[in-house]
């Protein structure tokens, strides 16, 4: 093997090697969570301030990379195929014989264009692909400052082309994006954390909290209030018979208190308060000190917005309006944790439904007053709303698909589920059978 022959041989390596380290930096710095990086960074890892600010200019370094493997890509066809060729040629024309060195030539050459298109893809391509998608933090981290370096050398033809490549992108009618850009949305979010529990990466408990998360923003107060049939409320110049009467069958520590009709809710007040007030059998009784103020919001206001409401006034309950300003119901800090976290003990909150409760024979019941998300949640499908209109309880579903008032034994298929009207409290329904499936 001659001397150019050697050389052409490790050049060969060498561009392999090289276009191998710019297709894991690419794939490295896109893969890799920046908050990791950003952890990294406060512990004090000597590279982690130096990934950050790559990972922040995605688009510049990323064009670094394409610029690294198309010139290691070009180099490697002008100078690998030829020294691979010349070293093949010789055994070649002794296997072919002499009277063929012109075969020998081109067998030598197919052959040398097939080992380096091999190697090209295979250690240039693959194995660096995916060591960087196994570990992109490490990768990250070992290769920002070779990476940075070569940008700063061809800073001004990267910085060229990516302007080129925008303006092919603005010429089309695209915006060009940038690292910035790099984000996730709800939907997308959500896609990334079913996937994550899937591999094992998150709790099931863990990944029904997010989903809940990135679905309250879609809620409504409207949604989540317990309807004003369902209100307890006591007059303001209730006496103290009365009260004590309202108390022993009140199921709640707090009731809401109106000045003559729902209309014109003055506040909320605690049973606890009354005590005082209640163990002095003589003397004037008012209830009004005791009463606090609530939030007033209209049914459309966003259930973050209202938590956020609630968060900054100090309050516990919402007062629901409707459009014509008459009371809708009401929404306390309770229901808007249940729709974040799930079902929990509610027994200290104001007129909240009761969940499903399993039957013997595999059905549930549920409460008719149910929310609509909370039935979809519990069947596992997302309702067509063209069909069911803006109704939000499974009571109202119900009469939404009968077009009638219901009575006891009354069935509807929803979502492939059936259910069955158990109970009625006057007009409404009260208790409602859910058969998964459509068998009983």
């Amino acid at each position: 093997m001659d001397g150019p022959t050697a050389l052409g041989l490790v050049a060969v390596i060498v561009l392999v090697l090289a276009n191998g380290f710019f297709v894991a930096t690419e794939f490295a710095i896109v893969a890799v969570r920046r908050s990791r990086l950003e952890q990294l960074a406060r512990e004090g890892h000597p590279r982690a301030a130096l990934a950050q600010q790559v990972v922040g200019h995605l688009d510049a370094y990323i064009a670094a990379c394409q610029l690294g493997i198309t010139m290691a890509s070009l180099a490697l066809g002008w100078i690998g195929e030829p020294a691979l060729a010349h070293l093949l040629e010789p055994p070649l024309e002794r296997l072919v014989g002499r009277w063929a060195p012109a075969a020998a030539h081109g067998v030598a050459v197919g052959v040398a264009f097939a080992v380096i298109t091999g190697l090209h893809i295979v250690a240039g391509e693959l194995a660096p692909k995916g060591i960087a998608l196994q570990r992109p933090e490490a990768t990250t981290l070992w290769v920002a400052r070779p990476l940075q370096l070569f940008y700063l050398v061809f800073r001004w033809p990267i910085t060229a082309l990516n302007a080129v490549g925008n303006g092919v992108l603005r010429l089309m009618g695209l915006r060009p994006a940038t690292g910035h850009e790099m984000v996730h949305g709800a939907e997308e979010l959500e896609l990334l954390v079913k996937a994550s529990q899937r591999a094992g990466l998150v709790e099931e408990s863990e990944a029904r909290i997010a989903a809940r998360a990135f679905q309250f923003a879609d809620l409504t107060a409207g949604d989540l209030m317990t309807p004003r049939t369902e209100l307890e409320a006591i007059p303001v110049g209730i006496g103290r018979e009365d009260l004590l009467r309202s108390l022993a069958t009140s199921r709640h520590s707090r009731l809401l208190v109106y000045d003559g009709s729902l209309d014109n809710i003055l506040g909320v007040m605690r049973v606890r308060d009354l005590v005082p007030l209640l163990a002095q059998p003589h003397g004037p009784f008012d209830i009004r000190p005791f009463i606090r103020p609530v939030l007033t919001v209209p049914e459309s206001r966003g259930a973050d917005d209202l938590l956020e409401d609630m968060r900054k006034a100090g309050r516990s309950l919402a007062v629901v309006v409707d459009e014509y300003g008459g009371t809708a119901g009401i929404v306390t800090l309770g229901d808007l944790v249940r729709a974040l976290v799930g079902r929990i003990d509610e027994e200290l909150t104001v007129g909240a439904p009761a969940g499903a409760t399993p039957q013997p024979d595999g059905s549930l019941l549920v409460d008719g007053l149910m929310r609509v998300h909370e039935l979809e949640e519990l069947l596992g499908a997302e309702l067509d709303e063209a069909e069911w209109g803006n109704v939000g309880t499974v009571g109202g579903l119900i009469m939404a698909r009968l077009d009638r008032m219901p009575r006891p034994g009354d069935e509807v298929t929803v979502a492939g589920h059936r259910l069955r009207v158990e109970e009625l409290d006057g007009r409404r329904v009260a208790v409602v059978r859910l058969y998964r499936g459509t068998s009983s």
